[in-house]
């Protein structure tokens, strides 16, 4: 009796230390020390500086700003995470947005997808630098629409919105897209970047001035998506309809089209010729004789180039002249540049209207720019994504950091427009000059502020 309790006593001892090697080294998988963070974040360092042809064009003190990131790396033990937002701040230093940081694959993200992370479930409207609710996924339910956030676990509202600037790659000085960014995935973006915890004091203010106290917890991605279905079945049974490529609307001497993508798999799914397209559309709008045509490139956040390059053949006015289309320079110094395309007999000859918001961008943001510069159109919203006189993109080079294996894209075509004598602005989007500012309450109405500008400007 004696020696099988002896026994058992042994094979529990030997049980929990195999479990504690198990657990030990997955926990060394998810640190790093120092020196390796270090030597992964030189890495990208000379890769960005390799490949990304236009860094110094609009980021002359990448180096300092960068070495001075390098110095404050720990020299303990960094989590993953802690890893990776020193990788991302390194992209953003390069003023460049078109970057891609890590995959669903890796260990800073794969959480998300396999339902191990726990994390923050609220997504929030950005208005005039504050946070406010906007959809409430927690099972507590003890937010209202628009109540706006002050702090959570005491980090304040403005250093947990100053961490996220930080982190996330950009064109120039363009805060409307990194705001617009992080409405689209604010829950995981403060995982990744801010902190993580099981548990969420947030403090709020109500639009009557009410400030109070609330305790969530973080939840599973599966767990949001059910309480989404719960306590917003209105939303959540809406028949979920494939978004077209494209509309276009006609109504008395005004048409709208409305392009809200040029994706590479949505052309290619449709087997779409951008030239084709494009006079299919303004013969159509010809024949109408319509006057005047809204363009509408909210939400766009590019793919295609030929889909901005050949509308020009269709917007452009007679005696606009510019030098040349766009240039185009490879990380290995290959240039080339692309002549303006000649008027087509189908060329529009009315009033254009453009709206734009922050995720007008990259190829999208190209054509806002050939609307503005070549065919006077007038610009509404807020200013768009990508810089107005040239940007780093199309194809990425990809990089496998040594250490921590996390996968990151670095653009290395360098695309640059003549200079502009309508808009003379460094690191800054297309300015629109009908400026649009939406409240709370005209997201919750629904309310398209866009729309209405350029319907009274047509008036």
């Amino acid at each position: 009796m004696i020696e099988n309790k002896n026994k058992a006593t042994r094979l529990m001892k030997v049980f929990i230390l195999i479990l504690f090697v198990l657990l030990s080294s997955q926990i060394r998988a998810q640190n790093y020390i120092g020196l390796d963070v270090e030597n992964d974040f030189i890495q990208l360092k000379e890769s960005i500086k390799k490949y990304n042809p236009a860094l110094y064009k609009y980021n002359p003190l990448f180096d300092d700003k960068s070495d001075s990131l390098q110095n404050s790396i720990p020299t303990d033990s960094l989590s993953a995470f802690e890893a990776f937002s020193f990788f991302s701040k390194l992209c953003a230093l390069s003023s460049e947005g078109h970057f891609s940081l890590g995959n669903w694959e890796d260990n800073v993200h794969s959480g998300f997808i396999e339902n191990t992370f726990k994390y923050l479930p609220i997504s929030v409207k950005i208005i005039d630098s504050s946070l406010l609710i906007w959809i409430d996924f927690s099972s507590e339910q003890a937010f209202n629409v628009g109540d706006e956030i002050l702090s959570i676990n005491g980090m304040s509202s403005s250093d947990i919105l100053n961490t996220l600037y930080k982190s996330i790659p950009a064109d120039g000085d363009i805060r409307t897209y990194i705001d617009r960014k992080i409405e689209l995935g604010f829950s995981w973006l403060f995982y990744l970047y801010v902190f993580r915890s099981e548990n969420f004091s947030i403090e709020t203010i109500n639009r009557e001035g009410k400030t109070k106290v609330t305790k969530i917890q973080a939840l599973y991605r599966d767990k949001q998506i059910e309480n989404f279905s719960k306590y917003y079945p209105e939303k959540s049974t809406k028949t979920e309809e494939l978004s077209p490529f494209h509309t276009l609307d006609f109504n008395g001497n005004f048409a709208v089209l409305a392009l809200p993508t040029f994706s590479y798999n949505k052309i290619k799914e449709l087997n779409l010729k951008s030239k084709r397209f494009y006079k299919d559309i303004f013969k159509e709008i010809d024949q109408r004789e319509i006057e005047h045509l809204i363009v509408d490139l909210r939400g766009n956040t590019g793919g295609r180039n030929e889909f901005a390059d050949d509308m020009v053949s269709f917007i452009r006015k007679p005696k606009i002249e510019i030098p040349f289309l766009k240039r185009t320079q490879s990380w290995e110094g290959r240039t080339r540049t692309y002549k303006v395309p000649r008027r087509s007999r189908f060329a529009f000859s009315g009033k254009i209207y453009v709206l734009v918001d922050g995720l007008t961008y990259s190829a999208a943001n190209t054509l806002a720019r050939y609307l503005f510069e070549l065919a006077n159109a007038e610009i509404i919203g807020e200013e768009t994504g990508t810089r107005f006189e040239g940007f780093a993109a199309g194809s990425k080079q990809a990089v496998v950091l040594n250490n921590s294996k996390i996968r990151i894209g670095i653009p290395r075509y360098h695309i640059y427009f003549p200079e502009s004598s309508k808009q003379k602005t460094v690191n800054r989007g297309l300015l629109p000059k009908h400026v649009v500012k939406y409240s709370i309450s005209d997201y919750e109405l629904g309310n398209d502020l866009h729309m209405k500008m350029a319907l009274s400007l047509i008036k």
